[in-house]
Formats: C-alpha cells, structure tokens, sequence
C-alpha cells in the first residue's frame, strides 16, 4: 500500500474536525461576550438583563458542545473552557450580589476545571462591586462581598492539586489572595474613616448646643 493511501483517510479525519472547529470556536467567542456584557449589567445592578445575557451564554455553549460532538478529537480539546470560566464567573457574581448565594456548576452543567477557574476570578469581580459600594459609603455591605471573597480562596485553596491536574487555578489563587488583602486594607480604612466622621459629628453638635 502506498503512504499516500494510507495518509488520505487520516487527511479527510482531519479535515473535517477542523471544520468543526471553525464552526464551534466562534460560537465559544459569543459565549464569552454575552458573559462579558452579562458582568458589566451586573455592575449596574441590572440583574434580569445580566441573567438573561447569561442564560444566551448557556445555551451557546450548549450549540457548540452539540456541534462538536462531530468530532472527537475536538470535543476533548478543551476549547470551550474560557467560555465556561466566564459562565461560571458570571453566574456568581449575579446570584451573590442579588441573593447571596453561589450558583452549582450543575446549574449550567459547567465542568469542574472551568467552574473553579471561573470562582476565582469572581474575586476580582467581588472587588470592584465592594468598592463602588465603599465608594457610595455602603460599608456593610462592602463587608459581605469581602466576606465571599475570602469564602471563595479559603475554600479554593482546599484544592491543592498540582497545576497538570487544575491548570491556573493556583495562579489564580495568589492573585485572588492579593485581591482579598487590598480589599480588606480599603475596607479597614474606609471604616475608619467613617467612625471618625462621626465622632466629628457628635463634636459639632456639642459645639452646637
């Protein structure tokens, strides 16, 4: 048997996964700006469009995931996984800054290594509502988000895999934990700040009377 007949079989495989990867890693791009878009409606406090955004996300994934098991090759690349961390980024920001609550990976049938990815840089998110609430003087409230914040690596850190098993998780846990330290430093000062108006309060209604 010549090569050349033992190569065109091989050639017309992969040929047609690369056919499906132009045709799902697009729909992967998609995925990831309705999250985008979904995190920034967040951040406005426009909840049911960010959820509505997110559940288009979902169901984009879920066409691509469709499309890709024409191919095994390309199913098991793993080429979805930024679109599922910005998911399940996504998805947490929402339910804990309306409810309070995390969102289970079964939720939008997210795989672990892109689920955990996708919690820690939720972190980040976590941050930047935490001071747009400092900076309207909400510092309760700032102190809850804090507090998911340092559930999240605390609980993260449990995973103390090597980096072959959950790639950039830890990575992304040292930055988390750098998030966490600055935020609690803005947080601190910001608290003290707000007890010595106060007490600068209570001096000018005693000069007052």
């Amino acid at each position: 048997m010549k090569l050349s007949d033992i190569l065109t079989p091989l050639r017309s495989e992969i040929d047609k996964d690369d056919l499906v990867r132009e045709k799902t890693l697009p729909l992967g791009r998609k995925a990831v700006r309705k999250c985008s878009e979904s995190i920034k409606m967040v951040h406005r406090g426009e909840f049911d469009d960010a959820r509505s955004l997110i559940t288009e996300a979902g169901e984009i994934i879920s066409e691509a995931i469709q499309g890709m098991s024409d191919s095994d090759f390309i199913l098991k690349s793993r080429g979805l996984d930024v679109a599922y961390q910005e998911l399940a980024e996504a998805a947490n920001l929402l339910s804990l800054l309306e409810h309070n609550r995390f969102t289970p990976p079964s939720e939008y049938e997210i795989p672990t290594r892109a689920y955990l990815n996708g919690l820690a840089d939720a972190v980040g998110e976590l941050r930047r509502a935490a001071l747009d609430l400092l900076r309207h003087d909400d510092v309760e409230r700032a102190e809850t988000l804090l507090g998911f914040m340092e559930e999240i690596l605390e609980e993260l850190q449990t995973f103390d895999y090597p980096n072959a098993l959950i790639p950039d998780l830890r990575r992304k846990c040292d930055v988390g934990r750098s998030l966490v330290e600055r935020t609690r430093g803005d947080l601190t000062r910001a608290v003290g700040q707000s007890r010595l108006m106060k007490k600068l309060d209570r001096v000018g209604e005693r000069l007052k009377d």
